[in-house]
C-alpha cells in the first residue's frame, strides 16, 4: 500500500492507484531499488558528510549575491520539472488509454485531473529529493535543521510546474488542435529540459555576446532586485529556513496549483475526449491509394522509407533526438573555435581539445544509432505481415538497420565534414569512429531485439540490459579508439582488440529472435 486506504473513488484512493502504477516497475525490480538505496547511502557518506561538516562551519549571509546563485538555482531545476511534466501530460492524454474509461464513470472531471495532476508532479520529484537527500540528511542529523526546508520547497516547485505543464498542453490542444500537440508538446520538453544547459553554452558557442550577458546576469545582484526585501528573494530565502516566506512560497503554490486544477477541470474532459479521438481519426488514412512510386526501387528501399517515415512520426522519438542533438550543437562550435585558435603551420594533431571532441563525437553517434536502431528493429505493429511477405527476414533486419543509421549520418555528417576540412588526419579518425560506433550500436541492438508493439516502447526499459551495458563499452571503445588514434599512437588498437572481444562475446551470448 502506497498510500492509505481510503473511500473508492476518492482522491486519495485515485492518487494510490496512479503511484501503485508508476512504482510498478520498481516493484518488480526490487534489486534495483536496494542498488538505489545503497548508492544514495553511499553518497551520504562520501559527498554528504563532508559537505554538512563545511557548511557548518561556513555562514550563508542572506546578501544579494546568494539569493540571486539560490534563486537561479531554484529556477534551473523548476525548469528540469516543466520538461518531465509536459511530457508526462503529453503522454498521459495520449499513451495511457484511460481516461475515455475514467471519464465515463461517475467520477466528476475535475477529480480524475485533480489526481493526474498530483501524480505528474510526484514522479519527477523523486529524482531531486533523492539529490537533496545526500546533502539535507546529514546535514540534519550535525544539527543543521534549516536544511529540510528543501522538501517542501521541492514540492512547490512540483506543483508550480504540474500546473504549468498541464495548463501548456490544454492550450496547445485549444491552438493546434489534439493531433499536434502530441508531437509539439514532446518537443516542447526537450527543449525546456535542455534551455539551461545551451544559456550555459553560450559563452563558448559565442564567446563574445556570451561573456556580456553573464556580465550583465552578475550585475543583477548589485540592481536590489534580490536584496531581502524584496518578493524574488522569499523563493531563496524559504531554502534558507525563513518561516514566512517559505510559508508563503509553498502556500502559494498551493493556491496557484488549486486554482488551475479548478479552472481547468471542465475543459479537461472535452480535451481528454479529443485526444482519445486521435487514434480512432488516423484510420481514414488506409483509404487512400497508393502510389506505384511508394514501392520503386525494390523491396530494400521500400522498406527503409517505410521505416523512416514511422520514426518521422513518433513524436517522443523526435524529442530524445532533438534533446541529444541540442547537446552535439556545442561541440560544433567548439570544433570551430579550437581550430581558430590553431596558428598557421601548426600540427592539429597535437591538439587535446579536438581529439576530445573526436572522443565525445563517436561516442554520441553510437548512443544516437543505439536508440534508433533498438526502435526500427525491436518495434512492429505487424510482425505477421512481414512474416507473411515474400521478403527473407534477414533483409528485413538489414533495412531496418539501415533506416536506423540514416538519420545518423544526416545529423552528424555535417560536423564530421567541418572536422575533415580542419584537421582531415583527425577528421577521418572520427568518421572512422563514429560508423563503427553507430553500426555495432544497431549490431547489438540487432542481436538483442525484443519485439513489441510500437506503443509500448516509451524508454529503453523495456530493452536488453546486457545489450545496453554492452553497448555503452562498445561506444566507449570506439571512442578512445578514435582519440588515441588521432593523436596518432598506436596504443589505439588495444581498445580496437577489446571492441571488437565484445562484439564477439555480444553476438555468441545473445539470442537473436528468428521471425521475420
Amino acid at each position: 500500500m502506497i498510500l492509505p486506504s481510503a473511500p473508492p473513488g476518492s482522491i486519495l484512493w485515485l492518487l494510490g492507484n496512479e503511484l501503485r502504477l508508476s512504482f510498478r516497475g520498481m516493484k518488480r525490480g526490487g534489486a534495483r531499488m536496494w542498488i538505489v538505496i545503497g548508492v544514495l547511502v553511499l553518497l551520504m557518506l562520501v559527498v554528504g558528510g563532508p559537505m554538512a561538516f563545511f557548511l557548518g562551519h561556513v555562514t550563508i549571509g542572506e546578501t544579494p549575491a546568494v539569493i540571486m546563485m539560490f534563486d537561479l538555482v531554484l529556477l534551473a531545476v523548476f525548469t528540469l520539472i516543466l520538461s518531465q511534466t509536459l511530457s508526462a501530460t503529453v503522454i498521459g492524454f495520449f499513451e495511457r488509454g484511460d481516461l475515455d474509461l475514467l471519464l465515463s464513470s461517475p467520477l466528476p472531471p475535475r477529480r480524475i485531473l485533480t489526481v493526474r495532476a498530483l501524480a505528474i508532479a510526484i514522479a519527477p520529484l523523486l529524482w531531486f529529493v533523492g539529490l537533496a537527500t545526500i546533502l539535507v540528511i546529514p546535514a540534519a542529523l550535525a544539527g543543521q535543521f534549516r536544511w529540510l526546508t528543501v522538501y517542501p520547497v521541492l514540492a512547490a516547485l512540483g506543483l508550480l510546474a504540474s500546473a504549468a505543464g498541464i495548463s501548456l498542453a490544454m492550450a496547445l490542444f485549444r491552438l493546434i488542435g489534439a493531433r499536434r500537440t502530441r508531437a509539439v508538446g514532446q518537443i516542447m520538453a526537450a527543449l525546456i529540459g535542455a534551455a539551461f544547459f545551451m544559456t550555459g553554452q553560450l559563452r563558448n558557442m559565442l564567446p563574445d555576446r556570451g561573456r556580456q550577458l553573464f556580465a550583465g546576469v552578475s550585475g543583477w545582484a548589485d540592481s536590489g532586485v534580490f536584496e531581502p526585501s524584496s518578493p524574488l528573494s522569499w523563493p531563496a530565502r524559504a531554502v534558507l529556513g525563513d518561516l514566512v516566506p517559505l510559508v508563503v512560497f509553498v502556500g502559494g503554490s498551493a493556491l496557484l496549483f488549486a486554482a488551475v486544477v479548478a479552472g481547468l477541470g471542465r475543459r479537461f474532459a472535452s480535451d481528454a475526449g479529443l485526444a482519445a479521438g486521435v487514434g480512432a481519426g488516423r484510420s481514414r488514412a488506409t483509404g487512400r491509394k497508393v502510389s506505384a512510386r511508394a514501392f520503386e526501387g525494390g523491396p530494400d528501399a521500400t522498406l527503409i522509407r517505410k521505416e523512416l517515415r514511422l520514426l518521422l512520426r513518433d513524436a517522443t522519438l523526435l524529442s530524445q533526438v532533438l534533446l541529444r542533438l541540442l547537446y552535439v550543437i556545442p561541440l560544433g562550435f567548439a570544433v570551430i573555435r579550437g581550430a581558430s585558435r590553431q596558428q598557421p603551420g601548426a600540427d592539429a594533431l597535437g591538439s587535446a581539445q579536438l581529439i576530445g571532441l573526436t572522443v565525445v563525437l563517436v561516442f554520441m553517434a553510437g548512443q544516437l544509432a543505439g536508440s534508433l536502431a533498438w526502435i526500427t528493429v525491436s518495434a512492429e505493429d505487424a510482425p505477421e505481415l512481414l512474416a507473411c511477405a515474400p521478403v527473407d527476414g534477414g533483409r528485413v533486419r538489414r533495412a531496418k538497420l539501415a533506416a536506423a543509421m540514416i538519420p545518423v549520418a544526416v545529423l552528424l555528417g555535417p560536423l564530421l565534414l567541418v572536422l575533415i576540412g580542419l584537421s582531415p588526419w583527425v577528421g577521418v579518425c572520427a568518421l572512422a569512429g563514429a560508423a563503427g560506433s553507430s553500426v555495432s550500436a544497431g549490431l547489438i541492438n540487432l542481436w538483442f531485439e525484443k519485439p513489441a508493439s510500437r506503443k509500448t516502447f516509451r524508454g529503453r526499459r523495456t530493452g536488453s540490459v546486457i545489450g545496453s551495458v554492452i553497448e555503452v563499452l562498445v561506444g566507449m571503445g570506439w571512442g578512445a579508439t578514435a582519440g588515441l588514434a588521432s593523436a596518432g599512437w598506436y596504443w589505439a588498437l588495444a581498445p580496437l582488440a577489446i571492441t571488437v572481444g565484445l562484439l564477439v562475446l555480444a553476438s555468441t551470448v545473445a539470442n537473436p529472435t528468428r521471425g521475420y
